[in-house]
């Protein structure tokens, strides 16, 4: 790195670094790697469908390791496995042990007796205040449905500030986090953070309205008997919005009676009709299935049955399990026909 303030030489010579320095660019990834080593060295295996979570399995049963950085979320299917990894972890490093978690990266954790409940409460209390708004009229939908969202009419510079855009990536923090039910409005509005008009803020805020009265919502995962089909999806399509004309596609796995993954993502194609949007949709979700399988399993909870994903285009179910529409989907692209591949 170059010479420190107040410690020049008067050369053009560079520090040597023998250990990284926070905040550098390359030091999350030097800490990873050495993370990487030590965990494999007592025997953990990083996982192939997520490289941010270790497993091992031993005589003292099964001991999960999450990493977010530098903090550690440990899962062991007894007490005796949860010690010795705690114990590994401590021969390698200083660390603070903080008990049965309530809260991790500003999600809140609440843990029943047969449940357990994440949401960002605080959170959402905190972006409120900043924003002026804690004692709001809370709305009942995040989105207005009767007024479109339309480019910037003005066609000008717009408001450049990064309120906008610091708003919108705290929210899209929350969307993708405990709050499902705001990931479609935050995509749609992230759309025009280059050149945001009036109405564009007046719906960001509408959001925070909304946020004000479902506050506590969370979502509550409860233990299921039944292994056999361990998670099921549901997938849809909002078609053609004003400005591209482009869909949006939505989907969403449910495990534990709690939503796992979501996401609202508008597509990269422009449909040319409904059918054909949420044919994009499916594929889109059929990926998402493929991975939680791989995770999952990798977890040691194979799923027995073929996974389910609800739909309620029957065009679009149709053109996925036969097809008979050739001449109606021929300008489809190969890649979102993968899901007749799956299909059983």
């Amino acid at each position: 790195m170059r010479q420190p303030e107040g410690y020049e030489d008067g050369t053009d010579r560079v520090c040597l670094l023998i250990k990284t320095l926070y905040g550098l660019k390359q030091a999350g990834r030097e800490w990873n790697i050495e993370f990487d080593d030590k965990m494999k060295k007592h025997g953990f295996v990083q996982l192939l469908s997520d490289p941010c979570v270790y497993i091992r399995r031993d005589h003292r049963g099964i001991a999960i390791i999450t990493v977010w950085v530098d903090d550690l979320l440990l899962f062991a299917s007894s007490i005796e496995a949860m010690e010795a990894m705690s114990d590994d972890l401590k021969s390698e490093w200083q660390m603070t042990e903080l008990g049965e978690p309530s809260k991790i990266v500003g999600i809140e954790i609440v843990i029943g007796e047969r449940s357990i409940t994440i949401s960002q409460k605080k959170y959402i209390e905190n972006i409120l205040l900043k924003e002026g708004l804690e004692r709001a009229n809370p709305v009942s939908m995040p989105l207005d449905p009767n007024a479109p969202l339309e480019p910037n009419p003005d066609g000008g510079e717009g408001d450049r500030s990064n309120s906008y855009a610091r708003l919108l990536g705290e929210l899209q923090f929350l969307a993708n986090a405990t709050r499902p039910d705001i990931a479609f409005a935050v995509n749609r509005l992230a759309s025009y953070t280059a050149n945001p008009s009036i109405q564009h803020i007046s719906a960001l805020k509408r959001i925070l309205r909304y946020l004000a009265g479902t506050k506590s919502y969370g979502i509550t995962y409860t233990a299921d008997s039944d292994q056999s089909n361990l998670f099921h999806g549901y997938a849809d399509a909002a078609y053609g919005n004003l400005d591209e004309r482009k869909s949006t596609t939505g989907y969403v796995f449910i495990a534990g009676k709690g939503a796992i993954t979501w996401r609202s993502k508008k597509q990269q194609v422009v449909a040319l009709s409904s059918t054909e949007a949420e044919y994009v949709a499916l594929s889109e979700a059929a990926r998402e299935a493929c991975w939680l399988r791989s995770l999952f399993k990798e977890l040691g909870y194979e799923q027995n049955y073929p996974t389910q994903i609800h739909g309620d285009n029957e065009g679009a179910l149709a053109m996925a399990k036969n097809p008979q529409f050739h001449q109606r989907a021929k300008h489809i692209d190969i890649k979102w026909h993968s899901i007749r591949q799956m299909i059983k």
